[in-house]
C-alpha cells in the first residue's frame, strides 16, 4: 500500500530540496559521462533519412510506441546501456529538456533535435542496474533557477511532462528499469494473507497536537501467541508497507511485524531532528503502543524508519532515545543538511550548522543497529548525500555501531526505496 502521494510540483520540490540538483561528481560510481553520441538505432533511422526513406520517420515514431526511452546494449561495455529520451513535436517546440535520470550540472538537460525532424534526443550511459525518473520540460529555460522560490514559480507555470510512450509511470513521473536493476518482487499484491490496515487519531500532551496514524497488524495477528516487533515510521508509512509485509510474512523471511505509520503534520519541523516529536515518540507512542498491543518492550526489537528528511529524524531517534529505539532504518537520509535544516539548500545561509555525523562523533558508542541505504545519483552541488551518508557510515562503524549499509543506482525517489524497503525489514529483523 502506498502511504503517501505526492502531486508533481510537491515532488519536484522535494527533488530540488533533498538532492534534486545533480553534479559530475558520481561519488565511485564508475560511469561515462552523458554521452551526446547517437543511438544504433537513430543512427540507423537518420541513414534511413538520408537515403531519401520518407515513411522511415513516422515507421520510427510507430516503433516507439510504449517503448521509451530507447534502451541500447553497448558492444564492447557489458556494464553499461545506452538510454535514449525522445520527443516530438512541431514548430511550436523551442527547447526541450530532461529532468531526471544521470546525475549533470543542471537539473535540467537539454535534448537536441534530430537532423532536420521534429524529433528531439538526450543520449545518455547508464549502468545496467540503474532505476531512475525523469520527465520533460518544453520550451523552458535552458538552465532551471537554482534557488527554491524561482524554481517552483517556472514550474508551476510551465509543468513538466511525462513520458507519454513510457508505460511506467509513478506519482507523476516516468521511470526507466535497466536490465539489471535488481528485482522488486516484494511490492505487488499477491495470494499473501492480507494483514490489517486500520486508521486512528492519537492526542499527544507533549505536543498538543492531533496525529493521524496508519496502523498495521500482521494476518491473523488475534491468534499469534508470540510478540510481534514494532516498527514506527514517518509519512504516514513505509511505501508498498502491506503489500511487502504480507509477503515477506508468508515467505517466512520476517517474524511478525506491528508498524505504526505518523502523519507528519509539519515535515519540516517534525523531521528536522526536532526534539520535540522524538520525545512525542519514545514517551507517549511507543509506551502507548505496547499498551495497546501484543509487541516486544524492549528497544532490540523496536525499530524507527523513515525515508529522506525522515531516515536522518529515525538515525536522529536513535541518538536521543537508545532506551527505546534500538534499529534505525534510513532510506536516503537527508545528512547533507543540518540537524536543524529541512534541506541542503538551508547551507547556503554562510553559517556552517551541526551536521548529525558530529553528534554521533561526539557521543558515546549506543546500543542501536542501522540500515542505511543511498542512491549513488544523489549528488548535489559541492555537497553530496551520497558522500555525506558514507562519512556517517564510517564514523559508526569506528564507534563500534552495527551497520548495514547498501547503495543503489538512482536518485533520491520511491520507485528505488519501495523495493529497497524490504532488505531493510529483513536485515534488522533477523539480527
Amino acid at each position: 500500500m502506498k502511504m503517501k502521494a505526492f502531486s508533481f510540483l510537491s515532488s519536484l520540490i522535494v527533488f530540488f530540496n533533498t538532492f534534486g540538483f545533480c553534479t559530475d561528481s558520481f561519488g565511485g560510481l564508475g560511469a561515462s559521462q552523458p554521452s551526446d553520441s547517437l543511438s544504433p538505432r537513430l543512427a540507423r533511422l537518420v541513414h534511413e533519412l538520408q537515403a531519401g526513406n520518407r515513411q522511415a520517420l513516422s515507421a520510427f515514431w510507430v516503433e516507439m510506441q510504449s517503448k521509451t526511452p530507447l534502451i541500447e546494449p553497448i558492444v564492447e561495455d557489458k556494464q553499461h546501456h545506452a538510454v535514449t529520451f525522445l520527443w516530438r513535436g512541431g514548430e511550436e517546440i523551442k527547447h526541450v529538456s530532461v529532468l531526471g535520470g544521470f546525475p549533470g550540472a543542471n537539473l535540467a538537460k537539454s535534448m537536441k533535435r534530430l537532423a532536420e525532424t521534429d524529433i528531439w534526443y538526450l543520449t545518455e550511459i547508464h549502468p545496467t542496474e540503474a532505476r531512475f525518473q525523469y520527465v520533460f520540460h518544453i520550451n523552458g529555460p535552458e538552465e532551471l533557477p537554482m534557488k527554491l522560490g524561482p524554481l517552483m514559480k517556472e514550474i508551476s507555470m510551465n509543468p513538466p511532462k511525462p513520458d507519454p510512450l513510457n508505460p511506467n509511470a509513478y506519482a507523476g513521473w516516468s521511470y526507466v528499469e535497466l536490465p539489471g536493476a535488481p528485482p522488486q518482487p516484494w511490492i505487488t499484491k499477491g495470494t499473501a494473507p492480507a494483514g490489517n490496515l486500520t486508521q486512528l487519531k492519537f492526542k499527544s500532551k507533549l505536543l498538543n497536537a492531533e496525529y493521524s496514524l496508519n496502523i498495521y497488524t500482521p494476518p491473523g495477528y488475534n491468534e499469534i501467541k508470540q510478540r510481534c516487533w514494532l516498527a514506527i515510521a514517518f509519512d504516514g508509512g513505509f511505501l508498498n508497507m502491506s503489500n511487502t509485509l504480507d509477503n515477506l510474512l508468508a515467505a517466512g523471511k520476517i517474524p511478525p511485524l506491528v508498524v505504526i505509520g505518523v502523519n507528519n503534520l509539519n515535515r519540516g519541523r517534525d523531521l528536522g531532528c526536532s526534539d520535540e516529536f522524538a520525545d512525542f515518540l519514545a514517551k507517549e507512542l511507543v509506551p502507548w503502543a505496547r499498551k495497546s498491543y501484543h509487541i516486544f518492550k524492549d528497544p532490540g526489537h523496536t525499530i524507527v524508519g523513515g525515508t529522506s528528511l525522515g531516515g536522518k529524524m529515525a538515525a536522529y531517534c536513535g541518538l536521543k532515545h537508545s532506551q527505546v529505539f534500538g534499529k534505525v532504518l534510513s532510506q536516503s537520509g537527508s545528512f547533507a543538511a543540518g540537524t536543524r535544516e529541512e534541506s541542503a539548500s538551508d547551507l547556503w545561509s554562510g553559517e556552517a550548522p551541526k551536521m548529525l555525523v558530529r553528534e554521533f562523533l561526539e557521543s558515546p558508542r549506543l546500543p542501536v543497529d542501522f540500515y542505511l541505504e543511498i542512491g549513488r545519483y544523489e549528488t548535489t552541488l559541492n555537497f553530496s548525500p551520497l558522500l555525506e551518508t558514507r562519512r556517517l557510515r564510517d564514523v559508526l562503524k569506528a564507534k563500534g555501531y552495527k551497520v548495514i549499509y547498501s547503495e543503489f543506482i538512482g536518485g533520491h525517489n520511491e520507485i528505488c526505496w519501495r523495493g529497497s524497503f524490504a532488505n531493510a525489514i529483513i536485515a534488522l529483523t533477523s539480527r
